[in-house]
C-alpha cells in the first residue's frame, strides 16, 4: 500500500523547541495509515532564515533544521519555487496529503479544499482539526 504524505509547515517544525514535543512521534501516533513526511524546499529556506536570528526564534529554527537533517530517512524535501502556503495547498490536493500546520489562514484554505489538517491542540498534543 502506498505511503500517504504528511506535509510539515514551517511553524509546526518550530514546535519541538517551543513546547518540548517530539512532533514526528506525535504525528506517528495520530496518523493511523502508512505515511511519510514531506517539506517544501522553501520551508527549509524559511527555517534557515529564522535560524540566523538571535534568541528563542533563532534557536527554534536551528533545532528544526537539525531535526530535518537527523531524519532524512523519514522526511523528504521537495524542490519548489512556489510560496510555501500555495505549495502546501497544491501538493496536498494533488497527493491526498495530510497537512500539519498551526497557521489559521492556511488551515482555512486547506479545509475549503477538503484537505485533512492536523495542528497543535494544546501545548502538549497534536490532533486533527
Amino acid at each position: 500500500m502506498p505511503s500517504r504524505p504528511v506535509v510539515l509547515d514551517t511553524n509546526i517544525l518550530l514546535v519541538p523547541f517551543q513546547f518540548k514535543i517530539d512532533i514526528l512521534r506525535e504525528l506517528d501516533f495520530l496518523v493511523d495509515v502508512n505515511h511519510h513526511f514531506v517539506v517544501s524546499s522553501r520551508t527549509v529556506k524559511e527555517l534557515e532564515a529564522i535560524g540566523k536570528a538571535i534568541g528563542k526564534n533563532g534557536m527554534a529554527g536551528r533545532l528544526a533544521l537539525k531535526m530535518l537533517n537527523a531524519n532524512t530517512d523519514r522526511i523528504k524535501i521537495i524542490e519548489s519555487d512556489m510560496e510555501v502556503d500555495d505549495w502546501i495547498v497544491e501538493f496536498a490536493k494533488a497527493n491526498r496529503a495530510i497537512v500539519c500546520t498551526n497557521d489559521s489562514n492556511l488551515r482555512r484554505r486547506l479545509k475549503s479544499a477538503k484537505v485533512k489538517v492536523a495542528a497543535m491542540k494544546s501545548k502538549s498534543r497534536v490532533a486533527f482539526v
